[in-house]
């Protein structure tokens, strides 16, 4: 064979070798490459709303591809959970997972979801403490006359909360338990019904979110005794935490993060986080957040995201079978 026909046939060769369709392994398309959806559970204007839609804006321009925030409401916000958990783990589909979704097997029968197996961590993105507050008729100025006070009355003095199993029960449960004190239940539907009663003084104590207790407390008609977070809030920096007040190493707080199906590949893990980073440490964040009594994470990574709900998961079981928390149908 001539030696130009063996060249000829081996540029050919080479030709067919190089070419896309020929490759052991299809190159994945850049991700994104339209845009995202981020579907929230709860309705718009709620603590979870808030705190996605003052993200997204920044994270769509990180990311070069508009993240459209879809509210998907229904069963405590599962069925949101559910219907990422079932979508395909392909970057396009995500959700605000927040601890109340890894909560829920603790406190309710048939949840559709497993939220450690079911999704891929992707972001913290701010937590948000609870107030201890008491009506100005309970004369307690601070935790350790509140727990003193109590203990002198056991089983007579009430807590409100905004229901059976949500995060200011658990809340109150865990404290209880660290403080050897027993208050008795008024369980309402949410934090606005539980304040009506605990200003008007029906019920004289609670822990309730941040948010909606400010005004009350500004004006006199409620007095805060504490923060149930790790640290205080800047929106009222002079109350202390629980730890502060004599119970070092309480930290309970509601919390919310972005999270994608199971399997989701790392480089859309990689690319979220890493954009997420820079929007919760920009200080236009922090004082927004702060008027609402949210902080923003200082909990960065997939990793140590995936082991806070991982170490949750297990907590709030052992705050629910500690206290006798019966599950809800």
């Amino acid at each position: 064979m001539p030696a130009s026909s063996v060249l000829t046939r081996r540029a050919v060769v080479a030709g067919i070798a190089a070419t896309p369709a020929a490759s052991a392994v299809a190159q994945p398309a850049a991700w994104p490459s339209r845009g995202v959806r981020l579907l929230v559970g709860y309705p718009a204007g709620g603590a979870n709303d808030f705190v996605v839609r003052s993200v997204t804006g920044q994270l769509g321009e990180a990311l070069g591809q508009a993240v459209v925030v879809e509210n998907r409401t229904g069963a405590a916000g599962g069925i949101a959970a559910e219907a990422v958990a079932k979508s395909a783990p392909d970057g396009y589909t995500l959700v605000s997972l927040s601890s109340a979704h890894v909560l829920a097997p603790s406190v309710r029968r048939n949840v559709p979801f497993d939220p450690v197996r079911d999704f891929t961590p992707i972001a913290l993105l701010a937590r948000s403490p609870y107030f201890l507050m008491v009506h100005p008729s309970l004369p307690a100025q601070n935790v350790a006359e509140f727990v003193a006070l109590v203990k002198a009355k056991p089983g007579e003095i009430a807590y409100a909360s905004s229901g059976v199993g949500a995060g200011p029960h658990l809340t109150s449960s865990l404290f209880m338990t660290v403080a050897g004190i027993r208050l008795e239940h008024v369980p309402y539907r949410g934090d606005a019904d539980a304040l009506i009663d605990l200003v008007a003084g029906r019920v004289p104590s609670a822990f309730l979110s941040v948010a909606p207790a400010v005004p009350h407390i500004r004006s006199g008609a409620l007095r805060a005794l504490a923060v149930s977070g790790a640290e205080r809030l800047a929106i009222m920096p002079d109350i202390p935490t629980v730890a502060e007040s004599g119970y070092p190493g309480f930290a309970m707080d509601a919390w919310w993060g972005i999270a994608g199906p199971a399997g989701l590949p790392a480089q859309v893990v990689t690319r979220v986080a890493d954009a997420v980073r820079p929007i919760l440490e920009s200080p236009a964040l922090a004082q927004r957040f702060s008027a609402a009594g949210v902080v923003p994470s200082k909990l960065f990574g997939a990793e140590a995201f995936a082991a806070l709900i991982r170490s949750d998961r297990q907590r709030f079981d052992d705050i629910v079978k500690a206290a006798g928390i019966e599950p809800q149908d």
